[in-house]
């Protein structure tokens, strides 16, 4: 049921493919799950030899903007930050939203310097 319903079919569906073509797919489904998740190698791979991978940097740019907007942000306990595939139109809502923010900004720190600096009690 699990590979039924990641691949969004019908069990029945499934369940009329030709009987090779099922067991491939759940074979498939078991070694990908016996991947570690941090990693991605299966214990198998290592067995013969313990030499099998080697680690190599790798930059992600998608994994660097994470990271930073973790460091950057002061979230509540449960936020995680997503990657959000930006759209033209999602582009230009961001862009104006933020004209909008520096805009509101700036005309705040022009009052602050005609009204001067708030009196301390």
């Amino acid at each position: 049921m699990s590979l039924c319903f990641e691949y969004k079919i019908p069990h029945g569906v499934f369940l009329s493919w030709p009987a090779e073509d099922r067991a491939k797919s759940l074979a498939y489904l078991i070694e990908r799950n016996e991947r570690c998740t941090m990693c991605g190698t299966a214990p198998w791979e290592w067995e013969n030899n313990k030499f099998a991978y080697e680690p190599e940097d790798h930059f992600c740019r998608g994994c660097y903007l994470k990271h930073v907007a973790n460091e950057d942000r002061q979230k509540l306990p449960g936020t995680t930050v997503e990657l959000v595939r930006m759209t033209p139109s999602k582009l230009a809502a961001k862009q104006i939203m933020e004209a909008k923010r520096r805009e509101i900004t700036k005309k705040a720190r022009a009052d602050e310097e005609k009204i001067g600096p708030p009196a301390s009690t």
